[in-house]
């Protein structure tokens, strides 16, 4: 009887200790407290409301995903969520600041694959708040498409999205069209400004209250030597600045230091290969960082500006051959690597 006892008496423990560490796993918050992985064409935002960065879907070296993740103090940790949008590469990601939630649209179910097809792209529409994501349902939407530009426009109060690309006939076509979302609903606005193009770099600029693009790929390569272009978003008008203009990049990451009031900009394809430059733009000039230390050369990266803890954010990315997982901070100037993660050579599968 006594041996008896003893054995459920170390099952209990047993049992006990697991269902400690199961807990251990997730916080009040639904977060769990692994790591995340590599990532490449993925989207990240800065939720003002909640003082957080999160990051969405995009794909590792060999699968496309839906997972949520939120950095916290050096470490990703991932959020547990129900009917979460499905498994997308470039979808566009905004923070509405005004109704405190995020905006997802469109993106693509696979990141290359074998050959172009439309059954692919998406253009839904979600919002994630309070911990759930929900979708959608709009009157009104732009068509299917992937590397589209998204930025919130805060002084006006609603979000803005810009061109990308869709397919037909089994054909890349490049769209310059113009959306704004507001009152739950897509409307087009402009079909006109910056030629039709993909992969452009788009940001708020809050000091002098309009939206700002850079760059992008178009049917004429707009990229290469001379060939940058800047353009202005303001009450529904775009604007081209004839200023001197850096050399064009597409699929860059780009966001705005609100402390600093200042553009910057790092990497993407230039036409020939993937860079690493870091650049500024204020009083509407640009200008080059000659940085001690930077990231490796790369594209598809994701890069936020942190308003609580005043730094600006990037992770991930890809070289071609290798997706990185490594975590940067960019502060006075300069790059500081704070989580590291040795990149995963990608697999071959048209994913």
């Amino acid at each position: 009887m006594i041996r008896y006892l003893a054995v459920i008496f170390v099952l209990f423990l047993f049992f006990s200790c697991a269902n400690h560490r199961n807990e251990d796993k997730s916080n009040s918050l639904g977060e769990e407290t692994h790591t995340i992985s590599v990532r490449n064409a993925h989207s990240m935002v800065y939720d003002s409301g909640n003082s957080q960065v999160y990051l969405f879907g995009g794909a590792n070296e060999k699968e496309v995903l839906s997972d949520l993740w939120v950095l916290g103090e050096h470490q990703w940790k991932k959020v547990l969520t129900k009917n979460q949008p499905s498994p997308r590469t470039f979808t566009s990601m905004a923070y509405d600041k005004q109704n405190n939630r995020i905006i997802l649209f469109g993106g693509s179910r696979v990141l290359f694959g074998q050959k172009p097809s439309s059954q692919n792209l998406l253009n839904d529409t979600w919002q994630f708040r309070g911990g759930s994501w929900e979708k959608i349902n709009t009157s009104s939407s732009p068509i299917p498409r992937v590397e589209a530009s998204i930025v919130y426009d805060e002084h006006r109060k609603r979000i803005v999205l810009f061109g990308g690309y869709t397919i037909k006939n089994s054909e890349y076509l490049k769209l310059g069209d113009t959306w704004e979302f507001y009152n739950e609903n897509w409307h087009l606005v402009s079909e006109g400004g910056p030629s039709n193009r993909h992969g452009t770099s788009m940001i708020y600029d809050n000091k002098n209250k309009y939206v700002i693009l850079f760059g992008g790929s178009t049917v004429d390569k707009q990229y290469g030597k001379s060939k940058g272009e800047t353009w202005i978003w303001s009450q529904e008008k775009w604007n081209k600045l004839e200023i001197e203009q850096p050399p064009g990049v597409f699929n860059a990451s780009m966001i705005y230091d609100k402390d600093q009031e200042q553009l910057i900009r790092f990497g993407g394809w230039n036409g020939k290969s993937r860079i690493n430059e870091t650049w500024l733009f204020n009083n509407n000039k640009w200008k080059q960082l000659n940085t001690r230390n930077s990231p490796v050369s790369r594209n598809h990266s994701s890069m936020i500006y942190d308003e609580k803890r005043k730094k600006v954010i990037l992770f991930g990315g890809h070289d071609g051959k290798n997706i990185f997982g490594d975590t940067w901070e960019f502060d006075n100037n300069e790059w500081k690597n704070t989580i590291e993660f040795k990149p995963i050579k990608r697999v071959g599968n048209g994913h």
